[in-house]
């Protein structure tokens, strides 16, 4: 075998397995927006776990606001305030900050966000439960004085959300 083939065969079988891996990918995030589809209304909830530093630092109540209000803005369909666990078996939008502080001033955080929604198992259609449809995140590494990213982060991810629902329920 040449050295010309011995490289080209490898290569060639490599770039099939990226694409099959991309078009499955491709696929699940259309599987993902596609869970959106039909939804009239969902809850949005905000958890923000870690450091004290930045819980003290940052104001997750306006945080909260914010969303909610960017969401309302995009016309997405968020229901009025209220608690909303697993259990309620309604869709929720949840947003789930959490930071780490790692010294020298340094807060690496990550920003998780999931729809949730009832759903049924295919071996047990009688046993409905609740599961994340759809998915983003991101992480991040922020220094004290610039905090503010964390927030700013959770409303770029937000938009991933917004784009989908809007490309789902045109």
């Amino acid at each position: 075998m040449t050295l010309h083939l011995r490289f080209i065969l490898p290569f060639t079988l490599m770039l099939c397995s990226v694409s099959a891996i991309a078009a499955r990918a491709q696929s699940e995030m259309e599987r993902e927006r596609q869970s959106l589809r039909g939804v009239a209304g969902f809850y949005l909830s905000l958890n923000t776990v870690g450091a004290a530093s930045v819980q003290d630092s940052l104001d997750f109540t306006q945080l909260h606001h914010d969303l909610r209000t960017r969401l309302q803005g995009a016309g997405l369909p968020v229901w009025p305030e209220g608690q909303v666990s697993a259990e309620d078996r309604v869709p929720y939008l949840h947003v789930h900050v959490s930071t780490i502080h790692a010294g020298r001033g340094l807060y690496p955080f990550g920003i998780q966000i999931r729809f949730y929604q009832a759903v049924r198992l295919e071996h047990d259609a009688a046993a409905p439960t609740v599961a994340a449809t759809w998915e983003a995140s991101s992480v991040g590494l922020a220094s004290y004085d610039r905090l503010s990213i964390i927030p700013e982060g959770a409303l770029e991810v937000l938009e991933e959300f917004v784009a989908d629902y809007r490309r789902a329920n045109p």
